[in-house]
C-alpha cells in the first residue's frame, strides 16, 4: 500500500513539477489580469486608439503596464499587446503580393529569375506534378520519373500528412462534403512544423552558393522593458547564416487554422526580435516571419522603426506602430500557391545575400 502511494506521488510530481505549475499559473494570471473586454485585433491606428481608450490605458505605456500583465509571447495579454503598439491590416491574398513587394525589396525581375531557376529543377517539377495530379505519397515510386519529387519527397510527405486527419486527406473530405473533417486541426504540431522547415530548406537549396539555412532550432528572444517588465519569445525555427548564425527570418507554426491569439504571439515575437536583433530587418528595413497554420502558409513583413524601439527601451514618446503586413494563405497542397511561395522565398534569399555583400545590414540602427 505504502509503495503504491509513493509510486502515485512520484508520477504526480513528474507530471506537474512545481516550476511548471508556477509558470502555468503566472501565464494564466497574466492573460486574465490583462484581458480587455470585447477585444478585437485592431487593423488600423484608429481601431487601436479606440481599444486603448475603452480599456482606459491612455496613461500607460509598455514600461508602466503592471508587471503581472506580462505573459510569454504565446500567452501575451490583451493589454500587453496593445501597449506594444501593434495592429494588423487585413491579410492580403498572394495574387496581390506583386503590388506591395517593392517596399520589401522585391522586384518583378527577381520573381522572373526565380521562376527560371525553379524551371531548371527536375525534382521541383516532379513535386509540382504530384500536387497538380493529386498523387498521394503512397502511390509514388522512384520508377515514375516524371512524378518523382526527389529531394522534395520529405516535404511532400510532411505537407500531405499535415492535411490528412484520421487517414483522410482534405481533398477527399471536401469531395465527400465532410466539412467538419476538413476543418479539423492537424494531428500534431510537430508535423506542420517539420513540413514548413523542410519545404523552405529544399526551395533554398535550389539557390547556388547559398550561405544560409532554415533550421528547426528554437530561437529565444527577450523583450526586457525594465523593472521586471519582460517576456520571452521562442520561435519554431529560423533562417540563419551558416557562418555566424545571424538570424534573418523567423518561423511560427500551429496545427490549427490562423487565429487572433496566433497573430498576437507573432507580434510579440517580432517586438522581441526588434529589441534583440534589429539587424535582422534586411527586407528594406522590414523583418520577415514565415508561418504555417495547419496547411496554410503566410508571409508577414514588419517594418523596423527606431522610434518604436526607443519607446520600448526608454519610454520615449512615439507615434509609430508595429504593423504586421501579412500575405496569404499559400495553400501547401495547391500547386499554384506553392510555386508563388517558392518564387518569393528564392527572391528573399537573394535579398539577404545582397544585404550582406553590399553592407546594407543594419548596424544596431544608430
Amino acid at each position: 500500500m505504502k509503495s503504491s502511494l509513493l509510486k502515485k506521488r512520484k508520477l504526480s510530481m513528474q507530471a506537474n513539477p512545481p516550476e511548471q505549475e508556477k509558470e502555468n499559473s503566472e501565464k494564466s494570471s497574466a492573460k486574465k489580469l490583462g484581458k480587455v473586454e470585447r477585444f478585437q485585433l485592431p487593423s488600423s491606428p484608429e481601431e487601436w486608439q479606440d481599444l486603448v481608450e475603452n480599456a482606459k490605458l491612455e496613461a500607460l505605456t509598455i514600461k508602466t503596464l503592471p508587471t503581472e500583465m506580462f505573459g510569454s509571447a504565446s500567452q501575451a495579454s490583451d493589454k500587453q499587446y496593445l501597449m506594444l503598439r501593434c495592429y494588423s491590416p487585413e491579410i492580403v491574398h498572394p495574387t496581390e503580393f506583386s503590388n506591395h513587394m517593392s517596399k520589401f525589396g522585391f522586384s518583378k525581375n527577381m520573381l522572373r529569375d526565380a521562376t527560371s531557376l525553379l524551371d531548371q529543377s527536375r525534382d521541383w517539377a516532379g513535386y509540382i506534378r504530384t500536387l497538380q495530379e493529386h498523387i498521394s505519397i503512397r502511390e509514388l515510386r522512384e520508377s515514375h520519373a516524371d512524378h518523382w519529387p526527389g529531394s522534395f519527397m520529405a516535404a511532400k510527405r510532411l505537407q500531405e500528412q499535415t492535411a490528412t486527419v484520421q487517414g483522410t486527406h482534405d481533398l477527399y473530405s471536401h469531395a465527400n462534403n465532410q466539412k467538419s473533417a476538413k476543418c479539423r486541426d492537424a494531428e500534431d504540431e510537430a508535423t506542420p512544423n517539420a513540413a514548413l522547415i523542410v519545404l523552405l530548406q529544399e526551395i533554398t537549396h535550389i539557390v547556388e552558393r547559398r550561405d544560409f539555412e532554415w533550421v528547426l532550432n528554437r530561437a529565444g528572444f527577450l523583450a526586457d522593458f525594465g523593472d521586471g517588465r519582460r517576456y520571452r519569445a521562442f520561435t519554431d525555427g529560423v533562417l540563419r547564416s551558416t557562418s555566424d548564425f545571424k538570424v534573418f527570418s523567423i518561423t511560427e507554426v500551429k496545427r490549427a487554422f490562423r487565429s487572433h491569439p496566433v497573430i498576437i504571439q507573432e507580434a510579440c515575437e517580432i517586438a522581441a526580435l526588434m529589441m534583440t536583433s534589429p539587424e535582422s530587418a534586411v527586407f528594406e528595413d522590414h523583418f520577415l516571419l514565415v508561418s504555417q497554420d495547419r496547411h496554410q502558409i503566410f508571409l508577414t513583413f514588419v517594418k523596423y522603426e527606431k522610434e518604436l524601439e526607443n519607446y520600448y527601451r526608454n519610454n520615449e514618446a512615439c507615434d509609430k506602430f508595429l504593423i504586421l503586413e501579412t500575405f496569404g494563405p499559400y495553400d501547401a497542397e495547391d500547386p499554384g500557391c506553392v510555386v508563388e511561395l517558392a518564387k518569393v522565398i528564392i527572391a528573399a534569399i537573394w535579398i539577404v545575400k545582397g544585404s550582406l555583400s553590399s553592407g546594407a545590414v543594419l548596424q544596431n540602427q544608430t
